[in-house]
């Protein structure tokens, strides 16, 4: 996949990209949020973006400007409903590119992909209760809160997390282009 925007580039992730990753795969401040174990080394680094580029489902958000993978964002052919014209987004950054805008212009146009180019009737995304810097962009992105899971899932380090979900209908999607 390939999408270009102006400041950003979706498009299949790369071994190339393994310093990128690992420069913010390692903090603590990123995995966790998303319910991963922050990746120690640059060997395991390597080993989950070979694990990416096989599921054919997780890109690369690299900043044109600098030519640097930023962040990834995933595009799940399944979601918590039950339904095959589901999709799920994921998605996580490197802090340093954090409040400039750069995940919600991602998840954007994204959206617009599916929406306009696969046969998606309902598009979900969600986070981890406590993570706000998630939500916001989920908010600022048009996504109308479904509700939380309580208890949704056990992380690596043993925490229960409570889970909110969030959804666009294609119906929604196609409201929001008429009024931007």
């Amino acid at each position: 996949m390939r999408i270009a925007g102006k400041r950003l580039l979706i498009r299949d992730i790369t071994f190339k990209d393994d310093n990128d990753f690992f420069e913010y795969a390692k903090r603590d401040e990123v995995g966790p949020d998303a319910g991963w174990k922050p990746v120690p080394s640059m060997e395991v680094a390597r080993r989950v973006i070979a694990s990416y580029i096989l599921a054919k489902d997780v890109f690369a958000i690299e900043l044109i400007e600098e030519k640097k993978m930023i962040g990834t964002i995933s595009i799940y052919n399944y979601g918590i409903r039950k339904y095959n014209k589901v999709k799920q987004l994921g998605f996580s950054s490197n802090p340093n590119y954090w409040n400039k805008g750069y995940m919600t212009e991602a998840v954007n146009m994204v959206i617009d992909y599916i929406f306009n180019h696969t046969d998606c009737e309902v598009l979900e995304v969600g986070h981890h209760s406590d993570n706000y810097k998630s939500k916001r962009v989920i908010e600022k992105c048009g996504f109308i809160y479904d509700g939380r899971l309580c208890k949704y899932k056990k992380l690596y380090d043993g925490r229960l997390v409570d889970a909110d979900f969030y959804s666009m209908t294609k119906e929604d999607y196609e409201r929001k282009k008429r009024y931007e």
